[in-house]
């Protein structure tokens, strides 16, 4: 993600501890390079000190509204691996609110990928219900009232939580009694199921279920604490996967991934209701990268920033420094994967209920240090507000006949979702195809409907 030239220059700074954006200063690099609020080389992996791929020039012009498409090469040597018929799953981890967490863009997302490069599988879903009205195309949730959410809480003017450790998606269930039962149902197809959850000294154990059928006990009592992942195979279809507690510990959970035997593409869906791009930081950095390091994601994106838009209090330095640790965290855990920052939807707001409907200048600004953040931290960035129309856009979309956007001029509606998530996949592969034509790679457009091993 850091540029060599960008690391020199931050180490060369790094003794007078400044943190600004002027001309050529890259404060991704700095605060990478200084260890400014948790972002300090700390992993194995090593990533201030690797040695990048050279750096491409900036495109001439980019793929529509994506931004930085030359950023996204490890991203697009894997779908080129596809295009060569090589059995690759390609993951994608899209973290974000609830833009993100209602699926409605992201299913649209992941449709139009997996049309294109093959369906892998449907990828993380939550076991249980991590919260009321927790909803993704395709998944019911559920569980018994022994069973209860794990996560950082806001209490008396502070967050507080357990131990940071909260999976992948930041918000797990758990349960101590016997015969707590957490199910979820899924129509998509897939023939691999993977529960993630949480090994620890007083761990409990807890029966798994497929469709009805006993399908084994997990135990999840160990040392030291930490993430545990557990598989089975399942005949290929759409199936219910429920789990029972046996009583003799608490059972964490974060929830299960799910893949076909195949190459293809998976999309998992990370988005929880009124988060910010500071929700993520508050999790145990550690277990955070253990859980990411597992998933391995060709592509991380961030799609965080509305709810930063109506913060009053948050200042511009406080807001890049968040993305910044958020990216270094990203880096650390898996420094080869591409990255993408996905900007807010336009946001509507009026002063008085007889004034009209206008797009928060605040978000205008947001969109501004998202778009050279990612510039500096070698990231892609994709303008969802420009995509809409521009400002203006959520008031116009709320007023149609059939409206694109909801009331509130915060979310958008079904169809206000699936269009901008399909002008982000199909900005996407367009870039995609302007990168192999430049390398003269032959592209191949019949849709991958392979079986076999994956590599």
């Amino acid at each position: 993600m850091l540029s060599e030239a960008s690391l020199r220059l931050a180490e060369a700074a790094c003794h007078d501890r400044r943190v600004r954006w002027t001309g050529g200063w890259v404060l991704f690099a700095l605060a990478a390079a200084c260890g400014d609020r948790g972002v300090t080389p700390r992993d194995p992996a090593g990533v201030a000190d690797r040695q990048p791929p050279p750096v491409a020039p900036p495109s001439a012009s980019p793929a529509g509204h994506l931004e930085g498409r030359e950023r996204l090469q490890h991203l697009f040597e894997a779908f080129e691996r596809i295009d060569r018929d090589v059995p690759e799953r390609v993951r994608i981890a899209q973290f974000g609110d609830s833009h993100t967490a209602s699926d409605l863009g992201v299913s649209v997302f992941r449709r139009e990928l997996q049309a294109r490069f093959g369906d892998g599988g449907r990828g993380f879903v939550s076991v249980g219900k991590p919260w009321n009205g927790y909803w993704e195309r395709g998944v019911h949730v559920g569980m018994s009232d022994g069973f209860a959410p794990v996560k950082v809480k806001f209490h008396a003017g502070a967050f507080e939580g357990l131990d940071g450790a909260y999976g992948l998606l930041g918000v797990g269930v758990a349960a101590s009694a016997a015969d707590e039962r957490a199910w979820t149902e899924i129509a998509d197809a897939f023939t691999h199921v993977e529960l993630d959850g949480w090994r620890q000294p007083g761990g409990g154990s807890f029966d798994v279920s497929i469709d009805g059928a006993p399908a084994g006990r997990v135990a999840t009592r160990g040392e030291p604490s930490q993430s545990a992942f557990w598989g089975l195979d399942v005949a290929e279809g759409p199936h219910r996967v429920e789990v029972r507690t046996v009583g003799d510990g608490e059972v964490r959970l974060f929830g299960m991934t799910l893949d076909r035997g195949r190459g293809g593409v998976v999309v998992d869906t990370l988005g929880i209701n009124g988060a910010q791009i500071f929700t993520p930081l508050r999790w145990s950095e550690a277990h955070f990268a253990e859980q990411l390091r597992h998933r391995a994601p060709d592509l991380v994106i961030l799609a965080y920033g509305t709810n930063e838009a109506v913060e009053p209090k948050l200042t511009d330095s406080a807001y890049e420094l968040g993305i910044v640790e958020m990216l270094g965290r990203v880096s650390r855990a898996v420094p080869t994967a591409s990255c993408l920052l996905l900007g807010p939807p336009d946001l509507a707001r009026r002063a008085t209920p007889r004034d009209p409907w206008a797009t928060t200048p605040r978000v205008l600004e947001i969109v501004e240090i998202q778009r050279r953040v990612a510039q500096a931290a070698g990231c892609a960035f994709f303008d969802q507000l420009a995509a809409m129309g521009g400002p203006g856009s959520m008031a116009a979309w709320a007023a149609e006949a059939e409206p694109r956007a909801l009331r509130d001029r915060v979310h958008l509606s079904r169809d206000g979702y699936a269009q901008v998530g399909a002008a982000f996949a199909d900005d996407l592969l367009r870039a995609y195809d302007a990168w192999s034509a430049e390398r003269g790679l032959p592209l191949a457009r019949a849709p991958k409907t392979w079986g076999g091993a994956v590599h």
